[in-house]
Order: C-alpha cells, then sequence, then structure tokens
C-alpha cells in the first residue's frame, strides 16, 4: 500500500507527474476534510462549556494541531526514507535568517497600501460601506483577557505559521519538486492553493497572501530549510498583529 503512495524519485514522464499531482489532491482534501471533522466532533463536546472567544482560539488550534499531524503522515507515505529530513529541509542553518526577516518586513510595510490599492480598484462600491453599529461577536484583541489574549498571539505567530508551513512549504512544496518542471510547477502551485486557503480575505488581501506565500516558497527552494519559512511567516503575523494594534 505505502508503495503506491510513494513519490517516484524523479519523475520520469507525464505519466508519474499526473500520478504525484494526483496523489497531493487526495492527500490534501483528506488532510483538510479529516482535521475539519475531527475538530469539529471535539468542539461540539467541550464547546458549550467556553467563552465564545475561546472557542475560536480552541477551534483553530484543534484544527492546527491536526493539520500538522496529519502532514507528518502524509509525508512518511510520500517520503519512504528519511521523510522527516525531506519534509523539514537540510538541517540549520542561519544564512537565511536575515533574508527570512527582511521578507516578513518588507510584506508588512507593503500589504497594507497594497491591499488598499488594489480593493479601492477590484471592490464592487456596493460592499464596501459597513455599519459601525453592527454588534461584534468577538472581544477585540487587545481587549481579550491575560490569558486569552496570550493563547490568540500564541496561535497567530507560532501555532498557526507552523501548520501552514509543514503543508504548504513542507511535503506540498517537495513533493511538487518531484514532478519534471520541478521549481516551475512547486513554486505556482503552492503559492495559489496558500492564497485559495485564505479567500475569505478582499480581493488586496489575497494578492498579499499570494506574494508572502511566492517569498516563502523562495526561501524554501534557495535553503530547503522549513524553519526559515516559519520563522518568516511567524514574524509577518507578528508585525502584523503589533501594527493593527499600535493604529
Amino acid at each position: 500500500m505505502r508503495q503506491l503512495i510513494a513519490l517516484p524519485a524523479p519523475s520520469r514522464h507525464a505519466l508519474d507527474d499526473a500520478l504525484i499531482l494526483l496523489r497531493l489532491a487526495i492527500a490534501y482534501a483528506g488532510l483538510a476534510a479529516i482535521s475539519h471533522w475531527g475538530a469539529g466532533q471535539i468542539m461540539q463536546r467541550l464547546g458549550h462549556y467556553l467563552h465564545i472567544d475561546t472557542q475560536f482560539l480552541l477551534l483553530d488550534a484543534l484544527f492546527s494541531a491536526l493539520l500538522m499531524l496529519g502532514s507528518l503522515g502524509i509525508a512518511w507515505l510520500l517520503q519512504q526514507r528519511a521523510s522527516l529530513t525531506w519534509l523539514v529541509g537540510r538541517g540549520f542553518s542561519p544564512a537565511g535568517l536575515i533574508p527570512a526577516l527582511l521578507l516578513a518586513a518588507i510584506m508588512v510595510l507593503i500589504a497594507n497600501p497594497l491591499a488598499d490599492w488594489l480593493d479601492f480598484r477590484l471592490t464592487p462600491p456596493d460592499l464596501l460601506p459597513r455599519d459601525p453599529a453592527q454588534p461584534q461577536a468577538l472581544t477585540p484583541l487587545l481587549d481579550l483577557e491575560a490569558w486569552r489574549l496570550l493563547g490568540a498571539l500564541g496561535l497567530a505567530i507560532l501555532w498557526v505559521p507552523l501548520a501552514e508551513e509543514v503543508i504548504f512549504r513542507g511535503w506540498l512544496f517537495k513533493a511538487l519538486q518531484r514532478t519534471r518542471p520541478g521549481l516551475w510547477v512547486a513554486l505556482p502551485a503552492s503559492t495559489l492553493i496558500f492564497a485559495i486557503l485564505h479567500s475569505f480575505y478582499s480581493a488586496g488581501g489575497v494578492v498579499v497572501i499570494a506574494l508572502l506565500g511566492a517569498g516563502l516558497g523562495w526561501l524554501r527552494w534557495k535553503y530547503d530549510q522549513l524553519w526559515l519559512c516559519v520563522v518568516a511567516h511567524a514574524a509577518y503575523n507578528g508585525l502584523t498583529l503589533l501594527m493593527v494594534a499600535l493604529g
């Protein structure tokens, strides 16, 4: 069974490419469905005991945890030898740390101006007005109790970036590199799927996320160290939250 799922090394023809893409599509869809179902089942049993803010935090934490655990299993199935090394890259080297942090800082600086500029041109005018009197279901971040605030920050800055990078710049990116075009498939495909995952953002926000995903994909290709992608993603989320708080 495992032999049927394992990736060819490397792809030799179009059939190998097609089978790689089919394996990844099934793996991604299955991982998302099982993680969503598992987190939902736990929340159905525990959610009514919790405040709504805590419900959202726990749901995100559970979903991300299931994604990470499932990703380890997928990496083990796709890459039979040294699956963990294949997933996380070739050890630890600080050479890419400065580019990773620069990527995060640049994306934070251009995110709001670029998203606002694109939204002004892409969003229909009738969707822009918002009712300021509309009640908020969730407590604003800085108004949360201390332990909920720490939980939200840990989730946004560490837990979610780790889960997303394990998938998108982890087994998905590395498996797509096994196709004959290699990087020319891995970078745009993983970036596109990463952007679609955030399609609940505005049009401009999705473009910003796509640019971030492309930069993170470049980091993975250039240095082959997943931790750099996690650091850059975490720094981007942390700096974004800081700017929102200060703003």
